[in-house]
């Protein structure tokens, strides 16, 4: 059964073999802005969490201290994917196309994890400090966190809006 253009206003269709997202809303406003703030307060415990980084190895607590430790590569990761994902590739690519295509979350988490390699590689190189595995780790743990925040985003949207 075939459906007219006004009853698949929510879906992509296919025009000369280039999809054509005809709805261009995966957040409305009230979402953009919910997930917004939650950027902003993650990014301000962060730095909470940064500026008092001494204090916090002081309290001699162990699981506190791998926290104080891991958290300059935890959270950016973690922001990282959520920013890419959501705000700079629909800036790039011209559209919220991007957001539907999970290969962008993929890419965007590949140059994430390269770029906190890179991090540790140049601490070695220029003697800023040693490898940290635990940094490492920790990247991972905040674009695997992320990606699947974005996966349950992408999937209560198209319960919504998808056939």
């Amino acid at each position: 059964m075939q459906k007219n253009l006004s009853e698949i206003s929510e879906v992509s269709i296919i025009n000369n073999f280039k999809p054509i997202n005809i709805n261009k809303n995966l957040f409305n406003i009230k979402a953009y802005n919910y997930l917004s703030r939650t950027i902003i307060l993650i990014y301000a415990l962060f730095m909470l969490v940064y500026l008092f980084r001494e204090n916090l190895y002081k309290l001699g607590n162990q699981y506190i201290t791998l926290f104080a430790e891991t958290a300059p590569n935890l959270v950016p990761s973690f922001l990282f994917t959520l920013v890419g994902i959501f705000y700079i590739a629909p800036i790039l690519f011209k559209g919220l196309d991007v957001i539907h295509r999970p290969v962008f979350i993929w890419l965007i988490n590949i140059l994430n994890m390269t770029v906190f390699l890179l991090i540790e590689y140049l601490h070695v190189i220029l003697k800023l400090g040693a490898w940290d595995n635990n940094d490492i780790i920790a990247s991972l743990i905040g674009i695997f966190i992320s990606t699947i925040i974005y996966y349950k985003i992408k999937k209560n949207f198209d319960e919504k809006h998808i056939d």
